[in-house]
């Protein structure tokens, strides 16, 4: 049944069309890069085992060295967006996947254990400010009903990438001894190519902003002008927000929600070809390749869950049932003893995640306005991201110590309880702020000084 709240709207066809647009134009452009981006960062994953081997790698090392990309990617998450805010959106998100094109060519020159570390560091600092970048450069071309749909969208090249990357990675491997250099090092070097490329594409084609689209008409940028998600023009570069930022207790809660929702995400990414390597008793190679099947899966639950959120604007239950499959998912992954159940719950937890992941990044984009997005949207990427070596590298601990991943699953089990509880607070305490996804224009005002704890 089609919801009246959206077919009365008369704006509907305003944003039906800048949005058929903005799928030729614009959107490919950054979910490619996304999709670039997560096999950058994950392909250490698939590469694990060869890499291990030839540097001497524990399972708890290999966990820190996987996990230290976040110690870079945190610190300078803020200083890229606002940096993005000063300079544009064009010429900033080129120059970052630029930089982590190199970083990533870096990673197959590595000898040890040290250099490891420090080339995990700078590409973690390369690519900082990317993700939070193109959520905010997107709402600048969205209405807040617009945005999950648009998420999604974007999204969609994340459990994808990690699907093909793990194949890509996986076939790569088969370049071992050409030259005289190990399979591992040619995926690192071919895989860093992508983003150099892309990053000139997007220096000489992108626009900075709907004003600057030579697509959109006239009728189009004034929509957008008025009622778009955030501002291209706000001062999101000025100090001052980054401290009106950190006193907003919003801001905190969403960090902790997110770093919940992503610790057994990014466990998972890293040693989900370890897990099955080990349940399987597979090569690296098949591992990568079986490892595609919760990507795929999770791909497949985005798409209808966004597109049902979307329809109806409920976010609440969505995100909330969601982060508890995922822990049902791990929960049976550590318990179940048998290979294929522990898949099939693998499976379910990649999707619990994949699924709310865009109904989540909707929330700050729509509660935080002007200048304070640019600032609000990295600082929650960016610490939460930290969960990226906590994670793995606990894991990786306890897999040492036990010689099992069960204990590790179980607790990041824990986690996404955790975050199915934050997430029904912050969802409808965010609706009651903001009135909703299908609320059209912005409240200016929304500066919350308190998170409610209920509403």
């Amino acid at each position: 049944m089609t919801n009246p709240l959206i077919t009365a709207d008369p704006d509907i066809d305003m944003e039906a069309r800048i949005y058929k647009k903005m799928l030729l134009r614009v959107i490919p452009i950054i979910m490619l890069g996304m999709f670039i981006s997560y096999i950058d960062r994950a392909n250490i994953g698939v590469l694990a085992g060869p890499m291990s081997k030839d540097l001497g790698l524990t399972a708890a090392t290999f966990g820190l060295a996987a996990g230290l990309f976040y110690i870079g990617y945190c610190f300078f998450e803020i200083p890229s967006n606002m940096a993005l805010s000063k300079f544009g959106a064009r010429v900033w998100l080129a120059r970052i996947m630029v930089t982590w094109g190199i970083a990533t060519m870096f990673m197959g020159l590595v000898q040890n254990e040290t250099t490891l570390y420090i080339v995990r560091i700078m590409l973690g600092i390369a690519e900082a400010g990317f993700s939070p970048g193109a959520l905010l450069f997107l709402a600048f071309w969205c209405t807040p009903r617009m945005l999950p749909r648009t998420y999604s969208t974007l999204n969609l090249a994340v459990p994808i990438a990690l699907a093909v990357g793990s194949v890509l990675t996986s076939a790569l491997l088969s370049l071992d001894g050409l030259f005289g250099v190990a399979g591992w090092r040619w995926a690192f070097l071919l895989e860093g190519i992508p983003a150099i490329v892309l990053g000139i594409y997007i220096f000489f084609r992108l626009p900075d902003g709907p004003s600057n689209a030579k697509w959109l008409d006239a009728s189009e940028k004034e929509y957008l002008a008025k009622a778009a998600a955030q501002s291209p023009d706000s001062a999101g570069h000025e100090i001052s927000q980054l401290w009106a930022v950190l006193r907003r207790p919003a801001a905190w809660v969403f960090t902790v929600l997110y770093f919940c929702m992503t610790i057994g995400y990014w466990t998972i990414a890293y040693f989900l070809p370890t897990i099955v390597r080990d349940q399987f008793d597979l090569g690296a190679a098949g591992a990568g390749f079986v490892s595609a099947i919760p990507w795929l899966f999770a791909a497949v639950v985005m798409i209808f869950v966004s597109k049902n959120v979307s329809r109806t604007g409920e976010r609440t239950w969505h995100m909330t049932l969601l982060q508890l499959a995922g822990a049902l998912g791990l929960a049976v992954a550590a318990l179940s003893g048998n290979p294929y159940l522990a898949l099939v719950g693998i499976s379910l937890a990649a999707a619990g995640f994949f699924g709310s992941l865009p109904t989540f990044n909707s929330m700050p984009a729509q509660l935080f306005t002007g200048g304070l997005a640019a600032v609000a949207l990295a600082m929650i990427n960016g610490l939460a991201s930290l969960s990226g070596l906590v994670g793995p590298y606990f894991f990786g601990l306890l897999k040492d110590t036990t010689g099992s991943t069960s204990t590790g699953l179980l607790i990041m089990a824990g986690f996404f309880v955790a975050a199915a509880i934050l997430a029904f607070t912050m969802s409808r305490w965010t609706d009651k702020i903001t009135g909703g996804l299908l609320h059209v224009h912005i409240i200016e005002d929304a500066e919350p000084v308190a998170v409610p704890t209920k509403s």
